[in-house]
């Protein structure tokens, strides 16, 4: 099937349905967006992980959205290398389609979900700025049985990603028609603030509202008598409130200018591997220096002296802090490591790989 092919009758039903929920969700209901294109190519061919990604500086992805089966995954930053599937679609502007290479490109990635799974097919597209034409991100679905994307799900893909980024980029233009409210003052359009303080508002108001329907939960399971309910609501809500204390302590990580908030230049990345790893502990992990020692075999004076030196790196003040100053550290690996895409399962046999699939 090519470009100019129709798509067959069934295929475009589920299309245009998605055509229909990208260009009438809300603005800024990216998750909700990400949601439609993996549950409408769910729904014309056989998907078992599914994620997007956008490119960050010259080797970094970003994937706020990951699923694995039916399994939402946490978002990630990963790196990618030269030699990889996210490189190529980057720099070539194409679809990655598995069966084009035999796997050969997605075999060096990184593993995520269920390892001891293999993925025997997969289609990679390129995601692009609509108005530049610039590849800012892709779009993946890969399979566990060989040979079921034929070319009508490579343009079934392709074509919804460039639905999905022109409903994205319908957030950026809010505003851009003649009567429109934001024509005389486009600094009050809200879906184009990239202002940290503003966005840490707008964040704190979400995790609010998702706290008190915590405790709302959590007084309904009390009424209940449902002792499992209740503790399971309960860490509910302490996890949201520590990560209104996390969002809280990222703005120390930010300084002040004349002009507000701007956020800190990128973290030295100079840490020794036994700092990376001291440092990942507790930006991951949230270990405190004692379970660090005990987990490393080394002593508790040692650890102090590990994190005094990340601290002093990483240029913040507070042992918190290392959490968010370490974002853009946390997908680095020792300088041996070139970097990785993102795969599921390990390497099918065949081809010379890395690892990954």
């Amino acid at each position: 099937m090519t470009a100019a092919q129709p798509f067959t009758d069934r295929v475009v039903s589920h299309l245009r349905l998605a055509d229909h929920r990208l260009r009438t969700s809300e603005p800024g209901s990216s998750r909700r967006r990400y949601s439609i294109c993996r549950m409408t190519m769910h729904n014309i061919t056989q998907v078992d992980s599914f994620y997007v990604g956008f490119f960050h500086g010259d080797d970094m992805l970003v994937i706020p959205y990951i699923f694995d089966h039916d399994r939402s995954l946490q978002p990630d930053i990963t790196k990618f290398s030269r030699r990889g599937p996210s490189y190529w679609v980057r720099s070539s502007g194409k679809p990655y389609v598995y069966s084009e290479d035999d796997g050969g490109l997605l075999s060096r990635t990184i593993l995520f979900g269920n390892e001891d799974e293999i993925t025997l097919d997969a289609v990679i597209v390129p995601l692009k700025e609509p108005d530049t034409g610039e590849v800012v991100g892709l779009m993946s679905i890969q399979s566990l049985t060989a040979g079921v994307y034929d070319d009508e799900v490579v343009a079934a893909t392709a074509w919804l990603g460039e639905a999905l980024m022109l409903a994205q980029a319908r957030d950026q233009h809010v505003g851009t028609s003649g009567d429109s409210l934001y024509t005389a003052h486009p600094e009050l359009n809200s879906a184009r603030s990239s202002n940290p303080e503003e966005r840490f508002k707008l964040v704190s108001e979400q995790l609010e509202w998702a706290r008190r329907r915590a405790t709302e939960l959590t007084h309904r399971a009390e009424q209940l008598r449902d002792e499992a309910l209740v503790r399971e609501s309960g860490e509910l809500r302490m996890t949201l409130e520590q990560v209104q204390v996390d969002l809280a302590e990222w703005m120390l990580t930010l300084k002040t200018t004349g002009d507000g908030l701007e956020e800190i230049s990128p973290p030295r990345a100079d840490l020794t591997a036994r700092e990376h790893e001291i440092a990942a502990m507790i930006a991951s992990e949230r270990l405190s220096n004692g379970q660090i020692a005990e987990r490393l075999g080394i002593s508790l004076k040692t650890v102090k002296t590990h994190v005094g030196n990340i601290l002093s790196k990483l240029g913040v003040g507070q042992r918190s802090a290392i959490v968010f100053a370490m974002a853009d550290l946390l997908a680095q690996r020792p300088e041996h490591d070139p970097g990785h895409d993102l795969g599921h399962g390990p390497a099918p046999a065949g081809p010379v790989s890395d690892t990954g699939s």
